[in-house]
């Protein structure tokens, strides 16, 4: 004998899940536990099933060292930390960003004179350096001097640091006298189109 039918309808579920079962139908009881169980299931997992893949994130647990995989344009690749396997985000590679700048008329640098300019950076700002004309062409030093990061200024033959006295040759940015111990920073320096250019990059 079959009771009154009724309509359960789980309301743990967003999409339409619903049963219909007699009190006395055994099938439909099991198909009502049934559902319910699935409806605490999907609740408590956040919707995932459970042989849903582990998300791909820094930390996250991994099976095949070397995979590599790519989430919203990152890329996680699978190592062995400390004995377990994870996923690790590869480093990003900065852009090298090169410019090259017209900092003077060639008529405005005489043989063997220096003048000191300020260069645009990709980096934002500027830098300052000294631009020296040889017999075999231009040369673009860093103004800082490499002891204490001073400038240098010209003073007589010599780029000479106005702090501690440091003295650098200005065709090669050698040091010639201390406290200093490395050379000045050279920039590539062309000369063309009745102008002098200076190539500064951001590494």
């Amino acid at each position: 004998m079959v009771y009154n039918q009724f309509i359960y309808c789980s309301p743990f579920l967003l999409t339409s899940a619903c049963s219909s079962f007699s009190v006395m139908d055994k099938s439909s009881r099991r198909a009502f536990l049934s559902a319910t169980a699935a409806s605490l299931a999907w609740m408590f997992t956040g919707g995932q099933a459970s042989g849903a893949a582990p998300a791909i994130r820094a930390g996250a647990p991994c099976k095949m060292k070397g995979r590599k995989r790519t989430v919203d344009g990152v890329t996680f690749v699978c190592r062995n930390v400390k004995g377990k396997l994870i996923w690790r985000r590869t480093p990003v590679t900065a852009q090298v960003q090169v410019f090259t700048v017209r900092v003077l008329e060639s008529a405005a640098l005489e043989l063997g004179g220096s003048k000191v300019v300020d260069v645009p950076v990709p980096s934002g700002g500027t830098t300052g350096v000294v631009v020296t004309r040889t017999d075999t062409g231009i040369t673009a030093l860093r103004v800082n001097c490499t002891h204490a990061g001073f400038p240098v200024a010209r003073v007589g033959n010599v780029l000479e640091c106005e702090l501690h006295g440091s003295r650098f040759e200005p065709t090669t940015g050698a040091v010639l006298n201390g406290p200093a111990v490395s050379p000045l920073f050279r920039y590539e320096a062309t000369e063309s189109n009745g102008g002098i250019y200076v190539t500064v990059s951001n590494n």
